[in-house]
C-alpha cells in the first residue's frame, strides 16, 4: 500500500509542472556532459539502461509525473486538482535521478520481462509525495499500472540504494496481490484464529502511527504476531508489503526469522508459494534464504 515515511515531515518546495522530463533530458542531450560526469554515470549507460527497460520490459522509468498520470485518489473530485492535502515534489536533480536508476534498474531486473510487461508500465522517481499530510514513501496505482518511488531515504540502517530496491518490492508487490487475488484469509490464519490487526481492533490506529502517537513496540513483540514492522499492524497488505521487501533485498533477516518465530515461517512459505505460482523462475530468491 501507501509505504509511509515515520519521520515528521518537513515543507518542500512544489516544483513546477512546466519543468522537462529529466529522463527525457537524457536521450534529447539536453543536460551538459559535465553534469553527467558528476553522477558518476555515463551518458551513454543511462540511455542504455533506459533503452533496455523500454525494450524488454516495456516499462518506463522516469521522472516526468503529469497531472495525467496522479492517481485519482490524490484529486479534488469538484476541481479536479490536486487536493489539499496533497503535494507532489518532483526530482530536478540529475544525480537524484541517476541514483534512482542506479537502484530500481536491479530491482526490477530481479523479475522476468514477460511478468513486468503484464503488471508495471511506469516507475516514477519522485523527490517528495505527501499524502493527507502524510509523508509517503511510496505508492501504487493498479489502473495505471504504476509505481512511485521517493528517492528520499528514512530508514537509517539502509544504504539509499537498499531503501529504493525495499520500496520498490513493497510496491510492486501489492499490483501483483491485487493481479494473482492472493487469499488474505489464508494469510490471517497463518497468525491463528483469534489474530487480529492493531487497525482492526481501532480505526484510527493507521492515522495516530503515520503521525507519531503510537509507542514503539519491541522487535521480539511483534515477531511472535508474524510482523516484520509495527507499520504491519495495518493490515494485510502493508503486512505482506514488508515480507516482500525483507526476502528481496534481507534474506540475511528473513532466514533466522523463520527458524525462530513459527508465524513468521508459515507466512513466509504462503508469500513464495503465491510468487512461486506466478512466475517458478523466482525461485532463486527463496534459495538465497533457504540455502
Amino acid at each position: 500500500l501507501i509505504y509511509a515515511l515515520l519521520t515528521t515531515w518537513k515543507t518542500l518546495p512544489v516544483h513546477s509542472l512546466s519543468v522537462h522530463n529529466l529522463a527525457a533530458r537524457y536521450h534529447q542531450l539536453d543536460l551538459s556532459l559535465s553534469l553527467y560526469r558528476l553522477t558518476g554515470l555515463a551518458l551513454t549507460d543511462l540511455e542504455r539502461d533506459l533503452k533496455h527497460l523500454q525494450t524488454h520490459y516495456s516499462l518506463n522509468l522516469t521522472t516526468d509525473l503529469t497531472p495525467d498520470n496522479y492517481k485519482s485518489s490524490w484529486l479534488d473530485a469538484d476541481s479536479g486538482q490536486l487536493s489539499r492535502n496533497t503535494k507532489v515534489v518532483l526530482i530536478t536533480d540529475a544525480n537524484d535521478f541517476a541514483r534512482c536508476v542506479r537502484a530500481v534498474i536491479p530491482a526490477i531486473q530481479r523479475y522476468a520481462p514477460a511478468l513486468m510487461r503484464q503488471h508495471l508500465s511506469s516507475v516514477y522517481c519522485l523527490d517528495g509525495l505527501t499524502l493527507g499530510s502524510t509523508a509517503a514513501g511510496g505508492t501504487y496505482d493498479s489502473a495505471q499500472r504504476s509505481v512511485y518511488l521517493i528517492i528520499k531515504d528514512s530508514d537509517a540502517s539502509l544504504s539509499s540504494s537498499a531503501w529504493l530496491k525495499e520500496v520498490f518490492h513493497h510496491e510492486f508487490s501489492s499490483l501483483l496481490m491485487k493481479a494473482h487475488g492472493f487469499d488474505e484469509g489464508a494469510w490471517r490464519q497463518a497468525a491463528g484464529l483469534a489474530f487480529r490487526y492493531e487497525q482492526d481492533e481501532d480505526i484510527s490506529f493507521r492515522w495516530m502511527l503515520f503521525r507519531g502517537y503510537i509507542d514503539p513496540v519491541e522487535d521480539s513483540v511483534l515477531f511472535n504476531r508474524g510482523l516484520l514492522r509495527h507499520y504491519s499492524e495495518t493490515g494485510v497488505e502493508n503486512d505482506f508489503n514488508t515480507y516482500a521487501q525483507t526476502i528481496f533485498v534481507q534474506p540475511e533477516v528473513m532466514r533466522p526469522l523463520i527458524a525462530q518465530y513459527p508465524i513468521i515461517a508459515r507466512k513466509y512459505q504462503l508469500f513464495k508459494d503465491f510468487y512461486l505460482g506466478i512466475d517458478p523462475g523466482l525461485a532463486p530468491v527463496f534459495a538465497a534464504i533457504e540455502g
